[in-house]
């Protein structure tokens, strides 16, 4: 579930496919586009391009998808997540609590 934002935001780190076309000819227009939206995305995880978090990870739909695990990263907004009331900032997952890095 991408994360839940004031803002309506593209996600810069998760792909989810656009629907197939109908028609034969449109596939390879359909597959560069898609290929270039998966390279962006990549790109990004690649030079680790954080995505603003607004909800606690905790709250990621389904028991043990949001569930966070030592050695998570997340960059909180400081507003709709504040983990321990630090503020905006990169945040790692240690020891069962976040730490602000």
């Amino acid at each position: 579930m991408p994360n839940a934002s004031v803002k309506n935001v593209k996600s810069v780190n998760r792909w989810t496919p656009n629907p197939a076309p109908l028609n034969n000819e449109q596939l390879s227009d359909y597959l560069f586009h898609e290929l270039n939206r998966l390279s962006d995305i990549i790109f990004n995880l690649d030079v680790f391009r954080l995505e603003q978090t607004n909800v606690d990870p905790d709250d990621f739909g389904g028991a043990s998808r949001g569930k966070p695990r030592n050695g998570d990263i997340r960059y909180a907004d400081g507003t709709n997540w504040n983990p321990g009331g630090t503020g905006e900032g990169i945040y790692a997952y240690t020891n069962d609590a976040w730490a602000k890095l």
